[in-house]
């Protein structure tokens, strides 16, 4: 018994140190041991340029804009003017009175240029704030490719550190299920506690499957963004920059700096302005505009002929008289149907309000929630720190008094098999704030701005 009591202290005190935390660094039995933090070799900002530049939704909300663009560029040059230009070709017959057929050509050409009207002004604007809607909607999509990335990049970088400290535990208990082994072979130890063992053992390698599978799945949820399949095992971040993501100031929580940042927001009201300068510019009661036309003739009277006995052939310019410039003014004093139509585009306008209010003010619901939230994780993963730590020291002790008797030895492989289950909790309550900080921050809009258009 003594001897294998050297043996198992000699086992765990040699490598159980390195079961300590892996975000800090601590002292057991006068042993320090310092966290490895891991290096990447690819720039994480390649991996949001390329998502964002290469997402499906971005790229179809570029030529939104560039729609809008248009229309606003036409709504802002409203006096550019309207050319028309039309030719007819006659073949005229014989008939009494003109028995000489001969073909004749027209071209007509006509332009209106508007000149002002009381709509003018509204349909700029509503044309404006279209385009800046559209911009909004932009940023609010990459907002979102932004966030989906960090989020399942830090999940990700939380599921390597939990496994790298589940390979220490894997040691110790392999080391320890090796001593139990043999204890179990000269009768110290139940066949059934061996038993018992094993199930742990197996339980504790269902938890680390657990976790590669959920990297697969953050892996994918980055892939899936883009056609390109961007992700590589070389992006990672420090826990550095995991510590300021998953940190959110009190400010993040105000409604009013929400609302007036939160790109989704910002679009709707932006599309709000856009819709009530539509409804006002709807019916056009007053416009001026300059109008001219002219008229060329071209005809061919082969068996006409003049008084020297030539052959007419030629063309006339406004043969009848009616080119004309001008200046048009239009006032349209009643039109029933209009006037409907634009009061009902005001109701439209209305309803819309309403819904941005609504949605305002679910947001703010949310946040409320989302802070009470937020203080109750960090306490969680407080406890369970705390749990760590004391379960650790437990095992210490354990180890400095063991004596090798059935009692001890499986209460000291229950404590390392505890501290398994600690920290998968532990990284499940994680996952859980890295989830509410991503969308409190996404709420609020905080990305790079780089890849903000305005």
């Amino acid at each position: 018994m003594d001897y294998f009591k050297e043996i198992l202290i000699f086992t765990f005190c040699s490598t159980y140190i390195s079961i300590a935390n892996a975000n800090t660094s601590e002292f057991y039995d006068g042993i320090h041991i310092k966290t490895v933090i891991p290096t990447y070799s690819t720039d994480i900002e390649t991996l949001f340029i390329g998502s964002i530049e290469n997402a499906y939704k971005v790229n179809a909300q570029i030529f939104s804009i560039k729609s809008e663009q248009k229309l606003y560029d036409s709504a802002k040059y409203y006096y550019i003017p309207t050319a028309n230009i039309s030719s007819e070709v006659q073949k005229k017959f014989n008939h009494p009175g003109h028995p000489s057929p001969f073909t004749e050509f027209k071209l007509n050409l006509s332009a209106t240029m508007k000149v002002w009207s009381d709509t003018t002004g509204d349909q700029k604007d509503a044309a404006y704030h279209k385009l800046i809607a559209a911009k909004e909607s932009y940023n609010n999509i990459v907002n979102g490719i932004y966030f989906n990335i960090k989020q399942n990049i830090i999940k990700i970088e939380l599921a390597r550190a939990f496994l790298n400290k589940s390979e220490q535990y894997r040691i110790h208990m392999n080391s320890l299920l090796e001593q139990m082994n043999v204890s179990s072979q000269s009768g110290l130890l139940k066949k059934s506690d061996r038993l018992f063992a094993d199930v742990s053992i197996k339980k504790f390698e269902e938890s680390i499957l657990n976790v590669e599978s959920q990297i697969e799945q953050y892996k994918n949820q980055i892939n899936n963004v883009t056609p390109a399949h961007l992700y590589k095992n070389e992006y990672g971040v420090s826990p550095k920059y995991i510590e300021e993501a998953i940190t959110l100031g009190k400010n993040l929580f105000d409604i009013n700096i929400v609302t007036n940042r939160n790109f989704n927001i910002l679009s709707k009201r932006a599309q709000l302005s856009s819709d009530r300068f539509s409804a006002k510019a709807y019916n056009e009661n007053f416009n001026i505009d300059i109008v001219t036309t002219h008229g060329i003739t071209e005809h061919d009277q082969s068996n006409i002929k003049d008084e020297n006995n030539k052959v007419i052939n030629g063309y006339t310019y406004d043969n009848d008289g009616q080119a004309y410039i001008g200046l048009k003014m239009t006032y349209t004093g009643l039109n029933y149907q209009n006037y409907q139509q634009k009061a009902s585009e005001f109701d439209l306008f209305n309803k819309k309000l309403i819904e941005l209010d609504e949605l305002i003010h679910q947001t703010y619901v949310d946040l409320n929630t989302q802070y009470q939230q937020y203080t109750l994780i960090k306490k969680r993963i407080e406890n369970v720190e705390k749990q760590i730590k004391l379960t650790l020291g437990v095992i210490n002790s354990m180890m400095n008094e063991m004596r090798v008797d059935e009692s001890n030895i499986l209460d000291i492989f229950r404590n390392i098999s505890s501290l398994s289950d600690l920290e998968m909790n532990r990284l499940s309550i994680q996952n859980e704030l890295v989830d509410l900080t991503t969308k409190v921050k996404s709420i609020n809009s905080i990305i790079p701005s780089k890849y903000v258009i305005n």
